[in-house]
This record gives C-alpha cells, structure tokens and sequence, in this order.
C-alpha cells in the first residue's frame, strides 16, 4: 500500500528543507488567511448560506479568481478560520518527545489544542446549520483522520491501513465530541465531550502498540531473520 495522502488543495504554502519561509510563501499565507477571515466574518454577519464568492473577494481585497486559486467553495473558506487548530495539532504532535505511549500523546494534544479557542455554541450552530456547511466539517474532519493517520504510523512502524484505522477512530470522536455539545442544552463544556470521547478511543492507540496486526509482526520477524 502506498503512503497516506492528504487531500489536495488548490494552494499549498510549502516550507524549504532549510526551515526558511520566501516572501512569496509569507504573502501567499497573507492572502489565504485574509479570504479565510473576510469569508468567516461575512458568514457571521449574514448567515453562510447567504455569502458570495464577489462579496468575500471584495471584502478580502482580491479579485474572484484569486479567491478561486486559493479556496474551493465559500465553504472551504469559511471553515478555514474555525480548523486553524489542525495545524496547531500537527505541530504539537510533531513536537512531542519520543517514547511515551501513543494513547497519551494522543489524547493529550488533542485535548490541549482542540480544547483551547473559542467554542461558541450559537455560533457553531449557525455555521453548522447548512447541507454544504456540514459537508465541509466532514471533510476537515478527514484531513484530521489523515494527520493523525501520518503521525501514529511514524510513531509505532504501523502499516497505513492500520493507522487509517485508528486515526479514523480519534477523528471521529473529536466530530462525535462537537456533534453532541452542540446537541445538549446544559453548561457543560466542550471539553468535557471531547474528553469523554477520547477515553472510549485511547484503548484502539494502546492496542496498536501491544499488539501488532498479524502481516506487521511477520515482516518483523522476517527482518530478524
């Protein structure tokens, strides 16, 4: 099986091996973010279903093919203030120590940053509220799927459909988290759904590490010998 892909997007900022960022990288991600924050802004002022792609591009100070060249749908750029947090998980995964148990690094970081920002419920309502809204939560929603799918199959040598598998799992239960604190009328906070969740997760990330899927372990033994 091949390496996991992540989907494809219509710009991408890449970062040179030497960790430094072009100009031209900067004011790509200056453009991108400045779209992302006009399409949020608008939505909240007259509902996503009623944004246009020429209001956000007029807003954002772009024409509407450079809003094409960076987002798909008004959609994708509406959401894409709300799933900055997914960077930040990627960074914070990736900067987590070697060694500690996958369960842990999972549940932890997930809870440290998708726990943190703003969790306004009326607001995630609204945004959630529409078919197309919903479809584009689904699909950030894989991305995460993927990201975690990458950092769990670097951490244990796992093949990619077993860490498909268990980054489907904490994926799901982060949307499970959202889905059901935006259906509970009481106090309680997003954090204690999410936490909930990962906890009925964390044995599959215990699991992958104690016991290896059957074809993983002969090739290990195969290498030994």
């Amino acid at each position: 099986m091949s390496d996991v892909q992540y989907p494809e997007f219509p710009v991408e900022i890449e970062h040179h091996s030497s960790g430094l960022v072009t100009w031209r990288e900067r004011k790509k991600q200056a453009t991108r973010d400045a779209i992302g924050e006009a399409a949020f802004k608008l939505a909240l002022e007259v509902g996503p279903g009623n944004v246009r792609v020429d209001d956000i591009a007029a807003a954002a100070g772009v024409s509407p093919r450079t809003f094409n060249n960076y987002f798909s749908s008004r959609e994708q750029a509406i959401c894409t203030v709300r799933m900055r947090w997914a960077d930040a998980l990627g960074a914070a995964l990736t900067a987590r120590p070697p060694g500690e148990p996958l369960d842990r690094v999972l549940c932890e970081t997930i809870l440290e940053v998708r726990g943190q920002g703003e969790h306004d419920k009326a607001i995630t309502r609204m945004l959630a509220a529409t078919e197309a809204m919903r479809a584009e939560y689904l699909r950030n929603s894989l991305m995460v799927e993927f990201l975690l799918a990458e950092v769990i199959a670097g951490r244990t040598g796992c093949d990619p459909l077993a860490a498909r598998v268990v980054g489907g799992a904490f994926a799901g239960a982060i949307r499970a988290a959202g889905e059901y604190w935006l259906r509970d009328d009481g106090d309680l906070p997003f954090t204690d759904f999410l936490r909930a969740a990962l906890e009925r997760v964390a044995p599959a990330a215990r699991a992958l590490e104690d016991a290896p899927f059957p074809h993983q372990k002969s090739e290990r033994e195969s290498q030994a010998c």
